[in-house]
């Protein structure tokens, strides 16, 4: 009957409920309930086209009772975005400094410098650490748009501000550097920028270019003299860096979205 599957499914798609074993239950229940309230209707002489009206107006609004639905799981849809979130921060992260580090091996390699020496270091870790905190910040954003309506980008960087300098401050207070925190926030920040100011690819991929390299050889000298090779490599360290963020800004909804939907039919 084209009534009962209308109404379930206004109710299933309006609900958010995750799609899966749990949205299957759901459409059984409902199914169920409606074709009990359809054989009682029969059983007492109404004719088709009074079944469908009364099928509609028993059950009511779907939206109403949608917004039950998520009401009741939307601890599950948290769950399921966190666990997306994480997932997402890790493979980005990993993918992004797997690319830098072969980046920087191989012109350590150009330069005839030792590349274990390169790659085993504790820069390499300062590295992955700001990596991983670029790529949260920047899925974070993201994901706290979706809380607003209006003016998202500007409310989410104030919230997700506030979370990081707490978790700054948690750190200071235990004695821990959170240096990576500060240039995952200030990255994260400019990246989400970018994407949403510049509509052209090519003029985000423009402002990277210039801005990246450029950022990295002021950090450079401000600690101390370098020689000018290690300052080119600097610069075209920093410049695959800034391209690989931009990548990741490209993918980042895609795979956040893909690993999502993973997660719910599971």
């Amino acid at each position: 009957m084209r009534a009962v599957e209308k109404v379930i499914d206004g109710i299933v798609n309006s609900s958010r409920v995750p799609p899966g074993p749990r949205r299957r239950e759901i459409q059984r229940e409902l199914r169920a309930h409606i074709e009990d309230f359809v054989i009682a209707a029969r059983e007492a002489g109404r004719n088709q086209n009074e079944i469908e009206r009364l099928v509609l107006a028993h059950f009511g609004d779907p939206g109403q009772i949608a917004r039950g639905f998520a009401w009741v799981y939307r601890h599950e849809r948290r769950r399921l975005r966190v666990l997306a979130y994480t997932l997402s921060t890790m493979l980005l992260a990993s993918t992004l400094l797997a690319a830098i580090l072969a980046t920087q091996a191989g012109l350590a390699f150009g330069f005839g410098a030792p590349i274990m020496k390169v790659l085993v270091s504790r820069h390499t870790v300062i590295e992955g650490l700001d990596i991983l905190a670029s790529v949260g910040v920047y899925l974070g954003l993201t994901s706290l748009e979706s809380l607003f309506e209006t003016r998202r980008f500007q409310k989410a960087a104030v919230l997700l501000t506030a979370i990081v300098s707490i978790l700054i401050v948690s750190c200071a207070a235990a004695g821990l550097h959170a240096n990576f925190l500060i240039f995952g926030l200030v990255n994260g920040l400019f990246f989400r920028a970018v994407r949403l100011l510049a509509v052209s690819k090519i003029a985000r991929i423009g402002i990277i270019v210039v801005c990246f390299p450029l950022g990295g050889l002021v950090l450079t000298l401000l600690r101390s003299p370098f020689p000018q090779v290690a300052l080119w490599t600097t610069c075209v360290s920093w410049l695959v860096m800034g391209l690989g963020y931009q990548l990741m800004t490209d993918l980042a909804a895609r795979v956040d979205a893909a690993l999502l939907n993973g997660l719910q039919r599971i």
